[in-house]
This record gives C-alpha cells, sequence and structure tokens, in this order.
C-alpha cells in the first residue's frame, strides 16, 4: 500500500509538471497565433492598398498611352500640312 502511494504521488508529480508545460506552450502558441493574426490584417490592408494604387496606375497608363496616340497622330498631320 506504501509503495503505492509513493508510486502515485510520483505520477501526481509528472502529470504536474507536464500540465505546466502544457499550459505554457499553449500559452506562448496563443500568442504567437496573435501576432500572426495581426500580422495577416496588416498585410492584408497592404495588399488591398496596392491593388487599388494598381488600379490608378493602370487607368494613368491607359490615359498617358491614349493621349500620347493623340499627339502622335496631330503630329503626322502638321508634317502633313507643312
Amino acid at each position: 500500500m506504501l509503495a503505492e502511494s509513493t508510486e502515485m504521488r510520483k505520477q501526481s508529480s509528472i502529470f504536474r509538471k507536464q500540465y505546466a508545460f502544457l499550459l505554457a506552450e499553449s500559452t506562448e502558441i496563443r500568442k504567437q497565433s496573435s501576432i500572426f493574426r495581426k500580422q495577416y490584417a496588416f498585410l492584408l490592408a497592404e495588399s488591398t492598398e496596392m491593388r487599388k494604387q494598381s488600379s490608378i496606375f493602370r487607368k494613368q497608363c491607359a490615359f498617358l498611352l491614349a493621349k500620347s496616340t493623340e499627339m502622335r497622330k496631330q503630329s503626322s498631320i502638321l508634317i502633313k500640312n507643312l
């Protein structure tokens, strides 16, 4: 009976240490998860902003290309009229 009690105390001590370790691990994982969620939100916002900027730049490029084409046409007409 005494040996059984001693063995149970040893097992209990081991379980308490394992629990403390797992609790610490769980806490660390939750902290990292929180950091990752914040980083993801930041990167998502950055990506959205970059897509908006890209859209603006594409529109500007199309506008400038149209203007350039128009100016070449006008230049060609002016040269022919000389």
